[in-house]
């Protein structure tokens, strides 16, 4: 019983012994497999994880640069980056300044009313279980205030973040808004000059580095790092604020007045140096709401009937840059091309008589293509033929040259591979290939038709004719500079070659204003200006006839030292007259007469000789009593009107329509306006439709609607109003006429 009990606590003793053991063995093992480790990390990958624990404590912000201003010519801003506002939330953590949370439906109901975000949209995103939600970017100052008075009245102090962000901004809205395009939500260029000079525009991000101990308070960091944001770059532009609203506002006036479907371009370019000095498209939009669907023209309901790609298609199609990318046959004013390699090849004299004959048409091949006039011109000299814009001519000319050198003068004017711009990628034209040429193909090229340019290649061409020959390249940005350091660096003008002599551009620009002077194009002149030009009308193909036609007018002054060339295609008129010399010569006219004089360019005569007779300037009527006014305007035999119930002698003049400095004929209507009536709602009447009409017609008509006349031209019939007609004018207002002979050939 010992013996057993001895035995027992004997086997007990060595398997505690043995547990002690493998314990030990353990534990050795353990301190092995430890000291490996601590090994391996302290001096095989010591580097990479000593890497890693600085990373968990470093906290890394990227500063973002500011995006570059774009400027016009004279320091006008067209785009700049404003501070703006980003709000986001985090579900769950919005609480009352009671510790006490506040409900999803709350917060719902109170930012759905001050974002654009729907009730149902923000719940939707309130309950998907993300950590962190944003309720709109982009937030400008005003629905700031508005959120932080919201939270403040309902005592939320938690949960809702406001970060400072920017965007873009476009003050002039709508103003030259297919080249200058938009960016998109994160800045970054979209469409436009925003995304051709995006690199420059853009900058480059800063960042500053950070070592931060478990609670995200700094700690001390011999690696703490700072490298500061490069900020994009200023463009300063040649586009003038002032001749782009010109030619935005003749632009839309034709367009509508002659329903032109597919709208229309102006370019108006200096010769000399390549600068573009207005660019206009219509229809354009507004570049600081550019997915609106108004100026498509589209209904709401018509919107959600279209696929996606057909939705995309008609925004790209309007945010399009018609005047660089958009491909045209130009028609005749195309003939200024064959005219000039005609006479540089001495092929041809100006005035050598009888040099063409046209019947009606020309017999080419196997067919006769028509002239567009039905009566034919008979014999004709070139200058002739130019003043006619005579097809069968042209065709004739054509033949003369042949394909060869027509096709090698092509290529000097740039037109095959295109001539390129800082506004973007060169465009070629789209002509015949040379090899496949017959008689057809030569005979429509040489008048401008069955091929295709842009409106820039072919402003760019005609201003190498008349730049002595010389062609240079457009140019739409004239400098940059670093916001940093204030550096400009200067894009210089480009001159490319020598395309005709100057013996050959004074030939043609002679003969562009007798175009002006005797041809179609005698719609376009401005009193006291030498003005040359030509218009253009193409027909569409027949199996393209759903595109319409294209009318068009180049136009140049002065004729000597030419200084300004114009532009206007109008696509798809379905007005009363398609043809270029009749509907966009009245255009060219339009904007020289305003842009002339306001760039500086001497008229041939001085201004009083250019000064309508028998008008009488307004002088300022405010501040003199309703009695005094009344008197010293009917003195000048102007129609007085003034509707108030105080007494006339006391009664002081706030305000008058038409205001200082118009000049009127005697018999026009003053309005007189007092603080009784001033801010009362003026009443406005629909402007007529005088286009056609007499002088003493438009006068009669528009004085029966309390409207004034302001009439240039001294006979004919009205070519052009403004503003247009169905527009709403308050009473007293001056309606400006031009008034020409009337053209009844203006191909």
């Amino acid at each position: 019983m010992k013996k057993n009990k001895k035995d027992k606590e004997n086997t007990n003793r060595k398997m505690m012994n043995l547990r002690v053991a493998l314990m030990g063995v353990t534990a050795s093992i353990c301190l092995i497999i430890v000291s490996a480790k601590l090994y391996v990390i302290s001096f095989v990958n010591g580097e990479e994880y000593s890497v890693k624990a600085y990373l968990q404590q470093v906290s890394n912000q990227i500063i973002s640069p500011t995006r570059g201003t774009i400027y016009d010519a004279k320091g006008e801003i067209l785009a700049q980056s404003i501070t703006v506002d980003t709000v986001s939330l985090n579900p769950g953590k919005v609480f009352y300044s009671n510790k006490k949370k506040v409900d999803e439906e709350t917060i719902a109901e109170g930012l759905s009313n001050i974002f654009n975000i729907t009730y149902e949209e923000l719940m939707e995103k309130l309950k998907s279980g993300s950590s962190v939600i944003v309720v709109e970017k982009k937030v400008e100052t005003n629905k700031i205030t508005e959120l932080k008075k919201w939270m403040t009245d309902n005592k939320i102090t938690a949960g809702i973040n406001i970060d400072e962000d920017s965007k873009r901004f476009y003050p002039y809205d709508g103003l030259l808004s297919n080249l200058i395009g938009f960016c998109g939500t994160d800045n970054d260029g979209l469409t436009g000059l925003e995304e051709r000079w995006d690199n420059i525009l853009t900058g480059t991000s800063g960042k500053v580095v950070t070592a931060k101990d478990p609670n995200k308070k700094p700690i001390s960091d011999n690696n703490e790092q700072y490298v500061p944001a490069e900020n994009g770059s200023n463009l300063y532009l040649t586009i003038d604020t002032t001749v782009q609203t010109i030619a935005e506002r003749y632009l839309k006036q034709a367009v509508i007045e002659n329903k032109c479907s597919k709208g229309g371009n102006i370019l108006i370019m200096n010769p000399q140096n390549g600068d573009i000095l207005a660019m206009a498209t219509y229809p354009n939009y507004n570049l600081n709401d550019p997915f609106n669907i108004e100026p498509l023209g589209i209904s709401p309901e018509e919107w959600d009937t279209l696929t996606r790609e057909e939705k995309e298609f008609e925004r790209v199609n309007l945010w399009n840059n018609r005047a660089v990318t958009g491909m045209y046959e130009p028609g005749s004013t195309f003939k200024l091309l064959t005219a000039s390699i005609a006479l540089e090849e001495n092929i041809i004299e100006v005035d050598a008589p009888g040099r063409f004959y046209c019947s009606g048409s020309y017999h080419v091949a196997d067919r006769d293509i028509s002239c567009w006039r039905k009566e034919p011109h008979g014999y004709q000299s070139l200058r002739e033929a130019l003043c006619n814009s005579c097809n069968p001519a042209f065709m004739q000319l054509g033949q003369k040259i042949g394909v060869n050198t027509l096709y090698k003068y092509f290529e000097a004017f740039g037109l095959f591979e295109g001539v390129g711009s800082n506004i973007s990628r060169a465009y070629p034209g789209t002509f015949h290939k040379k090899e496949t040429i017959g008689g057809v193909e030569l005979a429509t090229t040489s008048f401008g038709q069955r091929f295709e340019i842009s409106p820039l290649q072919l402003i760019t061409s005609v201003c190498a004719i008349v730049n002595d020959g010389k062609l240079v390249k457009p140019r739409v940005v004239k400098q940059i500079q670093n916001t940093d350091t204030g550096s400009i660096q200067t894009v210089d003008t480009v001159e490319i070659r020598q395309v005709i002599s100057e013996d050959t551009s004074k030939k043609i620009k002679d003969m562009m204003q007798s175009v002006v002077t005797e041809g179609t194009g005698r719609l376009a002149t401005v009193q006291g200006y030498s003005i040359g030009g030509k218009s253009g009308t193409s027909e569409p193909q027949e199996t393209r006839e759903e595109e319409g036609y294209v009318s068009s007018f180049i136009a140049i002054s002065p004729i000597e030292n030419t200084q300004v060339v114009v532009l206007i295609v109008l696509y798809d008129p379905h007005g009363a007259n398609y043809q270029g010399g009749q509907i966009a010569g009245p255009v060219a006219s339009q904007i020289l007469s305003e842009a002339l004089p306001y760039l500086g360019v001497a008229p041939l005569t001085k201004e009083n000789e250019r000064s309508p007779k028998n008008l009488i300037a307004i002088s300022n009527m405010k501040g003199k009593t309703v009695a005094e006014a009344k008197k010293l305007l009917q003195q000048l035999g102007f129609n007085v009107r003034v509707n108030i119930n105080e007494d006339e002698n006391t009664a002081i003049v706030t305000d008058q329509m038409p205001r200082t400095g118009v000049a009127l004929d005697a018999n026009s209507i003053i309005y007189l306006y007092t603080e009784e009536n001033e801010n009362e709602t003026r009443n406005t009447v629909s402007v007529p439709n005088i286009k056609g009409m007499s002088a003493n017609e438009a006068k009669r008509v528009l004085k029966n609607l309390n409207l004034n006349i302001q009439i240039d031209g001294t006979s004919g019939v009205v070519v052009s109003q403004t503003p247009i007609f169905e527009t709403r004018a308050e009473v007293g207002s001056v309606i400006n006429v031009v008034i020409k002979e009337e053209l009844v050939d203006g191909q």
